[in-house]
């Protein structure tokens, strides 16, 4: 999986997709980080957040939702929040777990 991806936060759609949090351009900056928001689908609504188990706390216990998308190119793709936006669970997978 590319480094772009977290492979430890599965999000399960509706639709049955899988997705993943995933890491975004700033075409602005030219960082590359996870970008949360707490309300509203628009950049100045988001923060930029490089830490990928920072990220996962939020996610999970702080109520930021995250761009998310497939692992296959031209998937299902947007920003998804925990039990909102079609996503039924979301599971944490170890570290030992990815690596295999």
């Amino acid at each position: 999986m590319s480094e772009i991806f977290c492979s430890r936060l599965r999000l399960y759609h509706t639709s049955g997709d899988l997705l993943f949090p995933v890491k975004v351009r700033d075409r602005d900056t030219g960082r590359v980080a996870f970008r949360l928001s707490k309300e509203g689908n628009k950049k100045t609504d988001s923060i930029e957040v490089m830490d990928e188990q920072e990220m996962i706390r939020k996610v999970t216990t702080e109520g930021y939702a995250v761009r998310a998308c497939t692992e296959k190119p031209g998937g299902r793709q947007g920003l998804f929040k925990i039990d909102q936006r079609g996503i039924l669970r979301w599971e944490l997978i170890e570290k030992s777990e990815t690596a295999a």
